[in-house]
């Protein structure tokens, strides 16, 4: 009966949540990002557009690029890094994405952007597991903070 009423709450109150994963491979001067949304979210925030306006379109692999580097950004003092999605996993009720960016010979601060359903969930969460040369950090990423700096140097 307990697991009953909580499958019943939790179908009455879904979880809004996502998991980000950012990796800088110092040696290779590379950003490794993995991105896992639920399927169902994710449709409803690209129909949203642009975080500064502006329609998300093309083709299916171009509307999840768009909206990912809209929604994820990763910054080098400063310099916002371009990104290149390298995979999309459509797994049930969920996608998971792979991005890669070229990072900076010397770096001294990392500034991660996470909007990610932000402007479709007020109770959204995103987790960030953020790596780079020994700093390990997690994090929670909510409508009300999607920016974090990481001083690395």
């Amino acid at each position: 009966m307990k697991i009953l009423s909580l499958v019943i709450f939790l179908l009455i109150h879904p979880v809004h949540v996502s998991l980000t994963g950012i990796e800088y491979d110092t040696t290779n001067r590379c950003w490794s990002l993995f991105v896992k949304v639920y399927s169902d979210d994710l449709e409803a925030d690209m129909r949203l557009g642009r975080s500064a306006g502006g329609e998300i379109s093309g083709e299916e692999k171009d509307r999840f690029f768009q909206y990912l580097s809209d929604r994820v950004v990763i910054m080098e003092d400063g310099r916002q890094l371009e990104m290149k999605l390298t995979d999309i996993v459509t797994d049930g009720p969920e996608h998971r994405f792979t991005l890669r960016a070229e990072g900076g010979k010397r770096v001294e601060n990392v500034t991660v952007i996470n909007r990610i359903m932000t402007r479709l969930h007020d109770d959204q969460a995103n987790m960030v597991l953020f790596s780079f040369d020994g700093i390990e950090d997690g994090y929670r990423f909510t409508p009300a903070d999607t920016m974090k700096i990481y001083k690395v140097k």
